[in-house]
């Protein structure tokens, strides 16, 4: 089967609406519950942590795309049974404490049972990349039939996400960026990091 056919494959058992069903009540349960941790950061500080959240759904093409960059077969079943990010919900928040406390509640709440823990802020990615991504098991009942729905938690900064942006638009998913480039991307986002910091020190002095 070609690339093609692979990929229609795939995009049909994406449109299944059972899949995309379930999908979307985990996500949903995800993003009531980082709800309920602002009204709690409203409560303990007096101001929320949530400049905004949006939630996603990897296309086909995207899973294709990952499958083959991981050398794993272009196929439906593995992509449900390999990748943890089909579903993803994201946190932008104004500083890295926050961050820090949101993950540290999902950590110890135990609301959903937690897959894996990546924290690219301490150990950023080559290119510059800083998030902190928490993989969920999030369990849904559809028609009286449970499951268990991965979905990706990802937790940044303004300026992290300003950074990522920045990024994907450029260099994200191509096959070659030039070595000028990359350069210049590791230097935005060590510039980004130290902008995280002014800003996390301001807001301290201004509590004081």
């Amino acid at each position: 089967m070609n690339g093609n056919n692979r990929e229609r494959e795939i995009h049909k058992s994406w449109c299944d609406g059972g899949f995309q069903q379930k999908h979307a009540a985990a996500r949903k349960k995800v993003e009531l519950y980082v709800q309920e941790l602002n009204c709690r950061y409203i409560e303990k500080t007096g101001t929320g942590f949530m400049r905004y959240m949006e939630s996603r759904m990897k296309t086909p093409e995207s899973i294709c795309g990952k499958l083959k960059r991981k050398g794993l077969p272009e196929d439906f079943e593995v992509a449900v049974e390999r990748l943890n990010d089909i579903s993803g919900v994201r946190i932008i928040c104004y500083c890295l404490k926050e961050v820090y406390w949101i993950a540290k509640q999902v950590e110890k709440d135990g609301r959903f049972t937690i897959a894996k823990v990546k924290d690219y802020i301490e150990k950023p990615k080559k290119n510059g990349y800083e998030s902190y991504h928490i993989i969920l098991q999030v369990p849904v009942k559809i028609d009286d039939v449970s499951d268990i729905i991965p979905v990706e938690l990802q937790i940044r900064t303004i300026i992290m996400d300003a950074w990522a942006g920045m990024d994907n638009r450029i260099s994200y998913k191509k096959a070659k960026t030039s070595p000028e480039l990359v350069q210049s991307i590791r230097k935005y986002a060590k510039i980004a990091r130290r902008l995280d910091t002014l800003i996390q020190r301001t807001l301290d002095e201004a509590k004081k």
